[in-house]
């Protein structure tokens, strides 16, 4: 008795090729690949470890989408403020003003940047080499103004 060998005709090959054609279609039709946050970029590694804290002012775009300041706060450990920490921010789904170049922190520990961005916005920063990543939503109730 032979094994039974597999025809490449008749419907059950037609039936194949279209379903692993149609496959095919509909991954490279289907919707674009999430985008998450970008890579943080290179900056001079601190002396010591770095504590950070960044945030959005306004801390989401309007529903249009417009502008938000970007704060970013750098202590030492036990809290002392870190003044001259290079960081660098990077953005996906909207524009930074400093487009990348390296920001330094000031005797307070801080630096500041701005967004420009229509939809939601993933920020990533390298300060000091310790990587901070957060997200700018647009749109939504903001918060009754006392």
């Amino acid at each position: 008795m032979t094994a039974p060998r597999w025809s490449r005709s008749g419907p059950a090959a037609l039936a194949l090729a279209l379903a692993f054609g149609c496959a095919l279609f509909h991954k490279e039709q289907g919707p674009p690949a999430a985008t998450g946050p970008p890579p943080p970029l290179p900056v001079k590694k601190a002396s010591e470890e770095v504590v950070v804290a960044a945030w959005a002012e306004p801390p989401r775009l309007p529903p249009a989408g417009g502008q938000v300041q970007i704060l970013v706060r750098l202590q030492r450990r036990g809290g002392a403020p870190f003044e001259g920490v290079e960081v660098r921010l990077t953005a996906a789904g909207g524009a930074l003003f400093s487009g990348g170049r390296v920001l330094v922190s000031d005797a307070g520990g801080q630096t500041r940047d701005r967004l420009t961005a229509h939809h939601t916005a993933f920020i990533t920063l390298n300060a000091g080499g310790t990587v901070y990543r957060f997200k700018v939503p647009v749109g939504g109730r903001e918060a009754p103004s006392r």
